[in-house]
């Protein structure tokens, strides 16, 4: 079978998930962003009215600056919420009228237009004119988000936006500086910051659309690059990757002209330049005039995969295991946060971590799991024999206790849960196995204690064939996991896939030493292991050992499986893994939804995982809703409240 055709068939046996990130085309991601406004070039009929009222329409027509000044002074000596936003409106109109061929001219007007909209919004003397049902409220928001972005791209245009220290623009004749602030709670760190990109820059794919929380502010993609020159990474490094992506939101807080002392009308602005971390804050403002936060979690994530090589990582995973071996770790997403749960990921069989993105990109707008989970994701050559591949993430999740609970003292981290899938699920049942002998005893009728070798050899096998499950972990999810084996693997793609992978050397030579100064203690021909596909047939001894094992006392486990058609239980099939291999007697929970063998982007899999999330956290499941409640400005997210299962507030950014 050519390459090509096995690339095809393994995708759609898989799942895998096809996810894409491309510039936007022009203007078109801000448009779309801010429809009410982006189209706007001329006053809407209220405000014009509002201009009619005070004798300014005609002035505005001839002369709108003087206009503006004058309907600016009336609003200073008799403040309304229906002065303040024709204000904002105007400055958003004019600075259009000024965008192609005055651009100093044009970001005064937008930093006006941001000012007074943030005035309509938040000035608590101008509430009793204002309320969320007026269209002039929303259209407000809108002005405020449009501007703060033509600010930050005007900005952006001079000098990149340095997140410890201040933005010097040029806005008419006047230069403002703007001072610029991360929230000091964030796990980021201002030197963490490389570069700041408008999410409107670029446009998702293979996701479903309409990923923003909407409400006030800017998003933004914050990159994190590692420094190549550095030899020596920090240990609190250790599961980076090399460029990190994460969201941002920019929320800018100027001072007001309506409480300006009159000689002061012609300073320019003081401005704060926020940059709200949108997984610890949903709200801006102080009550009772707050709004929710603007956020897009999506485009962050596909920005950091899309510069990643994982793509050609699965297939040199698979045929050259050995080569990619020292690649397998833990990637962290973000920096580890004490009092959160880690959940760890772990891929299938020609995968990576990117099959987890549109889970992972659910699970992050629910704002319980949000505020209580911490995500993690293995990464792993799949072509190395099952053994190999499970001591490795025992390894990874070991370090990763000893890194950030060595003292026992963060209760949470010990409650570690695993989600795996197809041979992710293999891995993590490992994790929570005692191993007793049934490895070993594949190989050989002698004990281990009798065998003669190198004490470095013996400790190497010890490592691979002897494991008792990890004390911190604490749940297991099964997603399409093969405990039983797959046809997969007798079938062309898998002959064909099994010739293509090469036996890891190491492990050959290891074995070849044990067979030589042990010659009658070993069956057969006991210089490999099965390779993974291999190890996923239904006869597989490997399988019937793992199932044979003893599972830790304190763990609960649970089983999400695929079908692709409505059969009865025992017929039925993902088209990879049968019912009967994914089924495991024991489970705390088993939940068949429609799909292939990529369940884990399934949006009924999703749904079981946030319950079974929920449940660990010893609360109520969430009520399934036609649309994601994290989507929606008015719905509940975490706090610490969440920790005694209370009805959560949502989080607001302190001034």
């Amino acid at each position: 079978m050519p390459i090509a055709h096995l690339v095809l068939a393994a995708s759609t046996l898989l799942g895998w998930s096809d996810i894409t990130i491309q510039p936007a085309r022009g203007d078109r991601g801000f448009s779309a962003s801010h429809p009410s406004v982006a189209a706007m070039d001329r006053p809407s009929p209220r405000t014009l009215e509002t201009l009619s009222r005070y004798d300014l329409e005609k002035r505005y027509r001839k002369d709108p600056e003087h206009a503006i000044l004058s309907l600016e002074k009336i609003a200073r000596n008799q403040p309304s919420a229906e002065l303040v936003y024709a204000l904002a409106e105007l400055s958003w109109v004019d600075g259009g009228k000024n965008e192609r061929w005055r651009k100093t001219q044009a970001v005064g007007r937008y930093l006006d237009a941001v000012a007074y909209a943030h005035d309509y919004l938040f000035d608590p003397e101008l509430a009793e004119g204002r309320a969320p049902a007026d269209p002039r409220y929303r259209v407000a928001c809108e002005i405020y988000n449009a501007g703060l972005e033509r600010i930050i791209r005007a900005a952006q245009a001079q000098d990149p936006i340095d997140p410890q220290g201040k933005i010097k623009l040029k806005a008419g004749d006047r230069e403002h500086e703007l001072q610029v602030a991360l929230d000091a709670n964030s796990p980021w760190k201002p030197a963490d910051i490389h570069k700041l990109l408008p999410t409107t820059d670029f446009e998702v794919g293979g996701l479903a659309t309409s990923r923003n929380s909407y409400g006030i502010g800017v998003p933004l993609i914050g990159v994190r690059e590692a420094d190549a020159k550095r030899a020596d990474r920090p240990p609190a490094e250790r599961f980076y990757p090399p460029e990190m992506a994460f969201p941002l939101t920019a929320f800018l807080v100027p001072n007001s002209r309506l409480r300006d002392p009159v000689e002061d009308v012609n300073q320019v602005r003081q401005c704060t330049l926020r940059l709200v971390d949108p997984l610890l804050y949903q709200l801006v403002g102080e009550p009772p005039t707050q709004i929710a936060l603007e956020t897009d979690l999506t485009t962050p994530l596909a920005y950091m995969w899309s510069r990643t090589d994982l793509e050609r990582f699965r297939w040199s995973g698979l045929m050259r295991p050995e080569q990619a071996l020292e690649r397998a770790n833990l990637v962290m997403i973000r920096p580890y946060e004490p009092g959160k749960i880690p959940v760890v990921m772990v891929h299938g069989l020609i995968s990576s971590p990117l099959a987890w993105i549109p889970m992972l990109d659910e699970l992050e707008r629910d704002p319980m799991i949000r505020d209580r989970y911490q995500f993690l994701l293995y990464m792993y050559p799949t072509g190395v024999p099952l053994p190999i591949a499970a001591a490795n993430l025992r390894d990874a999740l070991t370090q990763a206790k000893s890194m950030y609970n060595p003292d026992g003292r963060e209760p949470d981290f010990d409650r570690m849960v695993l989600l795996g899938h197809s041979m992710g699920g293999l891995l993590s049942h490992c994790m929570v196995l005692s191993s007793g002998e049934q490895l070993w005893q594949l190989n050989s009728d002698q004990t281990f204690e009798d065998i003669l070798g190198p004490p470095d050899v013996l400790a190497q096998l010890k490592r691979l064939l002897f494991f008792e499950p990890l004390p911190f972990v604490k749940r297991v999810v099964f997603l399409a996991t093969p405990h039983r084996g797959s046809d997969l693997s007798r079938s062309m793609i898998g002959r064909v896939s099994t010739n293509l992978i090469a036996d890891p050397d190491s492990i050959h030579k290891l074995l070849s030493q044990l067979v030589k100064d042990n010659p009658d203690a070993f069956k057969g021909r006991f210089r490999r292991f099965p390779s993974s596909i291999e190890t996923l047939a239904t006869d597989s001894p490997t399988l019937t050992a793992i199932l044979e094992m003893k599972l830790a006392s304190d763990v609960v486990l649970h089983s999400v499986i695929g079908s692709v058609r409505p059969d009865d239980r025992r017929q039925t099939t993902d088209g990879v893994v049968p019912y009967r291999s994914s089924h495991l007697e024991g489970v705390a929970s088993e939940k068949i939804v429609r799909s292939d063998h990529g369940v884990q982007k399934d949006p009924l899999a999703v749904r079981e995982v946030r319950r079974i999330l929920h449940e660990h956290l010893g609360l109520k499941a969430p009520a399934p809703t036609p649309r994601d409640p994290a989507e929606t400005p008015g719905s509940h997210a975490a706090s610490a409240t969440a920790r005694a299962g209370e009805e959560p507030a949502l989080p607001t950014l302190p001034r």
